[in-house]
C-alpha cells in the first residue's frame, strides 16, 4: 500500500526547495511506501500559516502533513514566550506534524551549505542547485524521522487491517 503526505511550505521559495529535496534518488529510497503532494502559504504568523495549511488540507485526505515554518516571526512575536507560543500552537493544530525551520529556512540551508554571504534569492538558488549536501543533515532527519515514524505506525494498523488517512 502506498501512503500519502503533504509538505506545506511557508512560501513558494520553500515549496520549491522542498520538491528538489523530496525528489533526490535518496529521499525517494526512504520514502517507497509514500506519495508526495506539494503547497505552500503566503507567508505571515506560525498561526497564519497552520490555518493556511488547514484549508489546503480541508476535505483532502493525507496519511501525513508536513507544515513547514520558520521560528524567527515566532520568537519576535513573543519574544520571552516564544516556545509557550510554540508548545501552544503544536497542541492546536495535531493534525500536522510542524517542521520547526531554525529561524529561517535560509539559516538551516547555511548551515547545511556553510556559511554563504548572500541574499535569500540567491541563496534559494544555491541551495537548490546543492540539495544534495543535505542529505543526513539535521534538517534532512527532521523532516525524513515523522516520515518513518508514521510509516511504522501506518504499517502496524495495515497489519490490523485499520489503516486511516488524517
Amino acid at each position: 500500500m502506498k501512503y500519502s503526505f503533504l509538505v506545506f511550505g511557508e512560501g513558494g521559495a520553500d515549496k520549491k526547495f522542498l520538491i528538489k529535496l523530496i525528489d533526490l534518488d535518496k529521499f525517494k529510497f526512504h520514502t517507497k511506501k509514500w506519495v508526495p503532494s506539494y503547497d505552500n502559504a503566503s507567508g505571515g504568523s506560525p498561526r497564519n500559516i497552520l490555518e493556511q495549511c488547514k484549508g489546503a488540507t480541508s476535505g483532502k485526505a493525507y496519511h501525513l502533513v508536513l507544515c513547514f515554518i520558520d521560528l524567527d516571526k515566532l520568537k519576535s512575536d513573543f519574544s520571552g514566550q516564544w516556545l509557550l507560543e510554540k508548545n501552544k500552537l503544536e497542541k492546536e493544530f495535531l493534525e500536522f506534524t510542524i517542521i520547526w525551520q531554525l529561524d529561517k529556512a535560509e539559516d538551516e540551508y547555511k548551515r547545511v551549505l556553510g556559511e554563504l554571504k548572500c541574499g535569500k534569492s540567491k541563496l534559494n538558488t544555491v541551495a537548490r542547485k546543492s540539495v544534495e549536501k543535505f542529505i543526513n543533515s539535521d534538517f534532512w532527519k527532521r523532516i525524513l524521522q515523522p516520515i518513518k515514524d508514521k510509516e511504522f505506525e501506518l504499517d502496524k494498523l495495515e497489519e490490523e487491517g485499520q489503516t486511516k488517512t488524517q
